[in-house]
């Protein structure tokens, strides 16, 4: 465990009592009261604070709903998977929380074996789905959230007026973990860029992991040898590894989730958004009125969740295309499209609607 930290909004007047957590072996002591009222804890992935991704993004949320609506937080941040029961179990057992938060698949078996001892305390994840009765399951539509991205790709790569761009017609992803959420992913990258592109080929790896920036690194590397000229990184942490090889290498790269732009500004030449840190907010929001029910939640492009940006990037895409995007965006609603959730499934998504 790296540390486990209380965030408070407002000081409280009321004595405290001390309760142990169980935090390789560090006692904690915790308020017994706090005049804010709601208690928020939640369990960061292994890729920590300052990732640049997605604790960062919830972490924005819960700041925010601490402004705002005066909740109070606490939070852990484990330095492996097999540490995410416990620091659940940390939160759970003091019955001091009004919702805890866990974030991820990584993060799935350890919440349902910890909501499944502690049926009466209340639990969102983020990313995944668990079926339970006190489970909030928040996810994106990881297919919307990359289709436009891969719109944008799928008409650069073809167009060779444009610096670093070649004659090769191949882009590529390179994911976190090889998991259902992030294969949709790469099918909307891949459907995206085949409805502005047919001919393309795109190129798809997992590192394994969403903290192990050197390996997406060499895969990113192999990619661009390859004549890849644009990555889609959905690695988490691991993520600044494509960035580098980018930088590098003379290639172009997509972030995802908050917008990546700025970080290597010359090389990211678009973000897929993901709005994380308002649902966070809303969750939040849904506890502190009252209204908070368990069951799964799924937010993509048509709820205005996910989608794409370009501020903040050096790189100067045609007019031209990012028109063809928005062009793409609008057939999308218009015609209420469904993406395929697999890659499996593109290329019968392919034939249906590209002509």
């Amino acid at each position: 465990m790296k540390r486990f930290a209380r965030v408070t909004a407002l000081l409280t007047a009321v004595s405290m009592v001390t309760l142990s957590l169980s935090a390789c072996g560090k006692k904690i002591d915790i308020p017994a009261e706090t005049e804010g009222g709601v208690k928020i804890g939640v369990v960061y992935t292994t890729a920590g604070l300052g990732d640049n991704n997605f604790n960062d993004m919830v972490n924005s949320g819960l700041e925010k709903a601490k402004a705002d609506l005066k909740i109070t937080y606490d939070y852990s941040e484990p330095s492996s998977n097999g540490e995410v029961v416990t620091m659940l179990r940390d939160f759970a057992q003091t019955g001091e929380y009004d919702l805890v938060l866990a974030l991820g698949a990584d993060s799935a078996s350890a919440l349902e074996q910890v909501a499944g001892e502690y049926p009466k305390q209340n639990f969102t994840i983020i990313d995944t789905v668990v079926a339970l009765d006190n489970v909030s399951s928040i996810s994106k539509n990881g297919a919307d959230q990359s289709f436009l991205c891969g719109v944008m790709a799928g008409y650069l790569t073809k167009d060779e007026s444009v610096d670093k761009i070649n004659a090769d017609n191949k882009i590529g992803a390179v994911m976190g973990l090889d998991i259902p959420l992030l294969n949709s992913v790469v099918a909307g990258f891949t459907a995206g860029a085949k409805y502005a592109n047919p001919d393309v080929e795109v190129i798809a790896s997992y590192v394994g992991s969403f903290n192990d920036p050197a390996k997406a690194k060499e895969m990113a590397d192999s990619m661009y040898k390859q004549g890849v000229d644009i990555i889609l990184q959905g690695a988490g942490g691991s993520g600044m590894g494509v960035f580098n090889a980018a930088k590098e290498d003379g290639g172009y790269a997509i972030g995802t989730g908050v917008n990546q732009n700025a970080t290597s500004p010359d090389e990211i030449i678009a973000t897929a958004t993901y709005e994380l840190p308002n649902i966070v907010y809303d969750e939040v929001k849904s506890v502190t009125d009252g209204a908070w029910k368990s069951g799964a939640k799924v937010w993509g492009l048509k709820e205005g969740a996910v989608g794409y940006s370009v501020e903040g990037s050096n790189v100067k895409i045609p007019q031209e295309i990012l028109d063809k995007v928005e062009e793409a965006k609008k057939w999308f609603l218009d015609e209420n499209i469904v993406l395929p959730s697999t890659t499996d499934e593109v290329d019968a998504w392919v034939s249906q609607y590209v002509k």
